[in-house]
């Protein structure tokens, strides 16, 4: 079942990128972000009201606010912008450096252990995206479309940063109540961007009302909870390794639904690049986990004794 949540919830977030940018398109940067977050603030408020009281010591409240800050705001910031110029399936390739971003962060924040396999995971994925940025889009690569991508890459790197700081949350904060409450409180700042003429936008707008919504609701707190019931119960390798299903699924979306042509030179790129990021987020097989040769020695006779 776990496999199965997984599977759905990437599934939710590779169509988030044509929300996003069907929202970006009918209304202004600043109308997205109240679109998406005014109803994530009033979900979450309504769960966290529900679940008190809530399993959250008072003084991880700053870093969960932090947290939030990052992770709403910042990234979104950085993601509407990015989708302005950015073909859909570039930016969900350029998204993917997520991890590469927490690992380098660990390493410098939480001196986390990044080998000689991490580093060239590091190149492969820097090359990767270089490609993918100069390959993705049959527009000129002029300043305006390097400047979106170089700030789009800025909102991996505040989820890296969110990640980090996530690491060291005490073991008595229960994951539930933090997303809930970080997502609340990051999502206090955009109420001041709610505007009533967001709304009367949005009701003119059939397409962009529903991919506000679908933002929200599936994508950020259904989504969310998805991904911390299935963290709870599989190894975090093993779960993180679902993530390499976003970029390619976000790319078949985009050829089949704006009819973005996947170039050569593109696939190529988007190859190295997951690639690289399976070389940081993959653990390496350890020569203890990998199943024995079959030995042509008779069979010793079993102990009575288990051990």
């Amino acid at each position: 079942m776990a496999y199965v949540v997984l599977v759905a919830t990437l599934v939710v977030w590779s169509f988030s990128f044509l929300a996003a940018a069907q929202l970006r398109q009918a209304v202004g940067l600043t109308e997205a972000l109240a679109a998406r977050f005014v109803p994530v603030l009033v979900g979450t408020g309504a769960l966290l009201l529900a679940r008190r009281p809530l399993r959250l010591p008072r003084s991880t409240w700053p870093r969960v606010a932090l947290m939030g800050l990052l992770s709403v705001p910042a990234y979104n910031v950085f993601f509407f912008h990015g989708l302005k110029t950015v073909p859909t399936g570039t930016a969900a390739l350029i998204i993917a450096l997520n991890p590469v971003f927490t690992a380098v962060l660990a390493r410098v924040a939480l001196g986390e252990p990044f080998g000689r396999r991490r580093l060239a995971g590091l190149g492969l994925s820097l090359a990767g995206v270089f490609v993918v940025i100069r390959y993705g889009t049959d527009r000129a690569v002029d300043w305006p479309y390097l400047s979106s991508a170089l700030l789009l890459a800025l909102a991996p790197l505040c989820w890296a940063v969110y990640t980090v700081l996530g690491r060291s949350l005490p073991r008595d904060a229960d994951p539930f109540d933090t997303t809930f409450a970080l997502l609340f409180v990051g999502s206090l700042p955009v109420l001041f961007l709610a505007r009533p003429a967001t709304l009367a936008t949005l009701l003119s707008r059939p397409a962009a009302l529903v991919s506000a919504l679908y933002l929200a609701v599936p994508c950020s707190i259904l989504a969310y909870a998805a991904w911390i019931w299935a963290l709870k119960r599989l190894p975090a390798g093993e779960t993180a390794a679902f993530v390499f299903l976003n970029p390619p699924l976000a790319n078949l979306w985009a050829w089949l639904f704006e009819g973005t042509p996947l170039k050569a030179p593109f696939l190529l790129g988007a190859a190295v690049l997951l690639a690289g990021v399976g070389l940081i987020v993959v653990p390496a097989r350890r020569p203890a986990d990998r199943a024995p040769r079959p030995s042509t020695a008779p069979p010793r006779r079993a102990r009575s004794s288990i051990s």
